[in-house]
């Protein structure tokens, strides 16, 4: 019999299927921590010798089941045996699955004794140095790390192909690994400038940190990493890494009398490419850098996906190309229920979700009665969690986040701490930045905080930090997580999981949410607590599928529905604002900027796909929008996602425009009259290039959260103005009735959104259209000092004194 054959008898109910599956049973219930549950019904295993050989025999193999079977049996026995021999055993297992670093947690824990080398046969040792030298990548003279089996896959691929698309789970170490080999790169003078594409800035965030933090250790401490623009002169003297969003990317790709040409590019979180706009203006940045240099090498990087080749089907013919997919199980991940016992609201089940009938595991009980949703998931969380760190809580939406955090706050009445000066820190930070009321001034105290996106990236870092640290024990968190932001956790609570308010969340979302459970190098297993199963309008499709990303961009999608498309194409030209369909404006936009710039879109990647007779008649649709276009091509190139036609409609707006020419500028913002003309700017941009400032009752709210960031205000003093001006409102009848938690949110969102993004987008799209109008291209230069916000580093003042991080809160 073949050791194929002999594995897949293993795991086979005729083989011993049944006794694996009781152990991950016994090890999933004692995975919470001692105290935590009343456990029923879970024996501990009696015949290890038997288990621990059928690991070692399973380890070997490629398939996935095989191997999470193995370091199951491995872990079981390194955590919750009690014979140092079964421990060691163990041990081995895991160096045979190439999980090194588990070993090592497990003496740093004192599960396993140090030295396991001396304490080993010779024939052992020697196969444990084999071992280790197959899972060895040296990154310089001094320093090399050991890789699991995808790591080392991968490195293999990087150091092989020009383009290359991996596809791993969060725990797989995919990022660490590319990080680790971007900077060999540099180290080694393959590569002078490389870029990192990121779908969030609080993801350019943490890997900014990471390649600050890692390039120490290739001895590039000189080596510039940035996500800031860099002037002219850097680029031609200094080696560097850019770490940038999809949107910034094309702010420096424009910076230059030519785009710049990089080496080496990695695109992160790369499924986002079927994302509605962002991953239209992905697509194009990536097709932007090919343009500058189709020598450039590309990586990548998405989370367990079904079809990672569709990302290089786009490569230059002439080219290797590598596909790496992960069956890598780094840390053993549990799915389990947490259900209500009948006619008794404060007991509580939880049961092990496995390929058959739900096992139980054991009674826990609630501090108090859930009596309405919130409270059943926040009171779960906290039983569970009560005694541990890393519980990490899912909240559809930002303001149910605040209200879970602060209902798991009230839970921990006697857990006071006064006496940890980070939280401390962190607390006083809340208060003076943000607001004195600001939720997290107190919540924070008791080691609880909440975490989304428009919260300022400076806040989000710290909590990360002191989250992943242990010093905040609970965290409640949005969407943000399946954004990219790579925070992992020991467990996680879900309830009727959505993504933003009524959206269903999909399967392969769930999946890559549930993928933060088990921290690989910090936890041996990784729980994920699905509450109320059962309730049919809670989880209407019950427990999700383990499926894998569909990758699809976003052009391929809107080009197959043909007819949405080539119906609105014709009537782009005369089409009101109110007709506007953002899935479609963006493809469009692309096309036409394709057209535009060669004369025809058959090089697109996209309509290479087509027939040629449709995309004859693509072309034939497209042609009559670009027949009345004078606007430039460098405009076009340097405001993706805005159509042509948006772009020719404001010119011709400007050159219909019957007042003096300076009533069309921007004033700069110290002047009082600014956020009047910001209003009119607004009104226009909503009229000619998208109604992103609509509907007409929200200009000037849109407009004075602009001026007064663009005047360097602090956040605490714009959520302070907005307080105030909330408070003079008749159907607030005095400071109590002020909802002061709402406000304050909706107020970072506007200052991310709005002062951020749309409109610095569209106010240099703009001011780019008014500079070729002619009769005030001396007036907007001297205006642009003004747009590019100079107060960006001022919070460095507003911190506490001991705050710990150093970089700005707003990028």
């Amino acid at each position: 019999m073949s050791l194929e054959n002999v594995q897949n008898w293993l795991i086979s109910s005729d083989g011993i299927k049944n006794d694996l599956d009781r152990l991950r049973q016994w090890s999933a219930a004692l995975s919470f921590g001692e105290g935590v549950l009343e456990i029923e019904g879970v024996d501990a295993p009696t015949d290890w010798r038997k288990l621990l050989l059928a690991a070692s025999i399973l380890a070997e193999s490629d398939e996935r089941e095989a191997q999470e079977y193995a370091l199951m049996v491995a872990e079981a026995a390194v955590c919750f045996s009690n014979n140092n021999l079964l421990k060691d055993s163990g041990s081995l297992i895991l160096t045979r699955l190439s999980n090194h670093r588990a070993v090592t947690l497990a003496e740093e824990k004192g599960f396993l004794k140090p030295e396991l080398d001396d304490r080993l046969g010779t024939m052992e040792a020697l196969l444990q140095t084999r071992r280790r030298l197959r899972s060895e990548i040296i990154l310089n003279d001094a320093k090399s790390i050991l890789a699991n089996r995808f790591q080392s896959d991968l490195w293999s691929s990087l150091s092989e192909a020009q383009w290359v698309s991996a596809t791993a789970p969060t725990a797989a170490g995919k990022t660490f690994a590319v990080l680790n080999w971007l900077l060999r790169q540099h180290a080694t003078g393959k590569s002078n400038s490389s870029v990192f594409v990121a779908p969030t800035r609080a993801l350019v965030s943490e890997v900014e940190r990471q390649l600050n933090d890692l390039k120490l250790v290739h001895g590039l401490n000189d080596l510039k990493v940035t996500s800031l623009p860099i002037n002219e002169e850097e680029l031609r003297s200094n080696r560097f890494i850019a770490v940038f969003t999809q949107e910034r990317l094309h702010i420096f790709l424009n910076g230059g009398e030519y785009p710049h040409r990089f080496d080496i590019a990695v695109v992160d979180e790369a499924q986002k490419l079927s994302d509605e706009r962002r991953g239209v203006i992905l697509q194009d940045a990536v097709e932007r850098i090919v343009r500058a240099n189709d020598r450039c090498r590309f990586v990548f990087l998405s989370p367990h996906s079904d079809n990672p080749d569709v990302l290089l089907e786009n490569s230059p013919d002439d080219i290797r190309t590598s596909v790496v997919p992960s069956n890598t199980a780094t840390v053993m991940q549990n799915l389990v229920m947490a259900e209500q016992i009948r006619g008794k609201p404060k007991e509580w089940t939880l049961s092990l979700v496995t390929d058959g009938d739900p096992k139980p595991l054991g009674k826990f009980d609630l501090y108090d009665r859930p009596l309405n949703q919130r409270k059943r998931i926040a009171f779960v969380a906290l039983a569970l969690g009560k005694e541990t760190t890393g519980t990490l809580v899912y909240a559809n939406t930002a303001s149910e986040a605040e209200i879970v955090a602060q209902l798991i706050y009230d839970g921990l009445e006697d857990r006071e701490i006064f006496d940890d000066d980070e939280l401390a820190d962190l607390s006083e930070f809340c208060e003076k930045v943000i607001h004195p009321k600001f939720q997290l001034v107190h919540l924070v105290k008791r080691g609880v905080a909440f975490h989304y996106g428009n919260m300022p990236s400076l806040l989000r870092e710290e909590i990360e930090r002191l989250f992943t640290s242990g010093r905040i024990r609970f965290l409640v968190s949005t969407s943000t997580l399946i954004e990219g932001v790579n925070l992992a956790c020991r467990t996680i609570v879900v309830r009727g999981p959505r993504k933003g308010q009524g959206n269903p969340m999909s399967p392969q979302d769930f999946w890559n949410l549930a993928g933060r459970a088990g921290r690989w190098g910090a936890d041996f297993y990784g729980n994920i607590v699905c509450v109320d199963v059962q309730k049919d309008n809670v989880w209407p499709n019950g427990l999700p599928k383990k499926t894998a990303y569909p990758i699809q961009r976003e052009t391929d999608k809107v080009i197959e529905e043909f007819d949405d498309l080539s119906g609105y194409l014709e009537e782009r030209t005369q089409m009101d604002q109110s007709a506007f369909d953002g899935k479609l404006e963006h493809v469009a936009a692309y096309l036409m900027s394709w057209q535009y710039r060669e004369g025809t879109i058959r090089n697109a990647p996209p309509v290479k796909k087509l027939s040629g007779d449709v995309a004859n008649k693509l072309e034939d649709l497209i042609r009559p929008s670009l027949d009345a276009i004078d606007v430039s091509q460098e405009i076009v190139e340097a405001n993706p996602g805005i159509s042509i036609v948006a772009l020719q409609s404001l010119l011709d707006f400007f050159r219909a425009y019957s007042g003096l020419p300076e009533q069309l500028l921007p004033i700069p913002p110290e002047d009082d009259d600014s956020v009047d003309r910001f209003v009119r700017i607004f009104d226009i941009i909503n009229r000619t290039l998208a109604p992103v400032f609509a509907p007409e009752q929200r200009v000037l709210p849109c407009a004075l959260t602009t001026w007064d960031w663009m005047r360097g205000k602090t956040l605490g003093r714009i959520i302070a103005a907005r307080l105030q001006r909330e408070r003079e409102k008749p159907e607030y009848r005095g400071d109590a009735e002020l909802p002061y938690a709402k406000f304050i949110r909706d107020t970072m969102a506007d200052v991310e959104n709005i002062a951020r993004f749309l409109a610095p987008k569209y106010l240099g799209a703009y001011l780019s259209v008014l500079r070729q109008f002619g009769p005030v291209t001396d007036l907007c230069r001297s205006f642009d000092h003004v747009s590019c916000r100079k107060g960006e580093h001022r919070w460095h003042h507003d911190r506490p004194k001991n705050f710990a991080p150093k970089q700005c809160v707003w990028r």
